[in-house]
């Protein structure tokens, strides 16, 4: 697959959802290339960020070192 083709908005949203992103590199080039196209259809970031998260649920265990990235700033007393 040519990533280059990848549109920056689908790109950027994936990239910011880890459960996405894994499921998305764990695609078929064919099945990649489908979900490329349903987004083209997307006429705002809501749309994008939407269909990118249906990607995510599929996943059915949670990433769970990533559920709450501020309590890494709050200092070990938090844990």
């Amino acid at each position: 697959m040519d990533y280059q083709n990848l549109p920056l908005d689908l790109g950027f949203a994936i990239t910011t959802n880890r459960a996405a992103m894994d499921r998305f590199v764990d695609m078929t080039d064919d099945e990649k290339e489908e979900f490329i196209e349903r987004s083209r259809g997307a006429m705002s970031g809501k749309e994008i960020e939407k269909l990118v998260s249906s990607l995510a649920q599929e996943d059915e265990e949670p990433d769970l070192h990533l559920e709450d990235v501020n309590r890494v700033f709050q200092g070990p007393h938090s844990f």
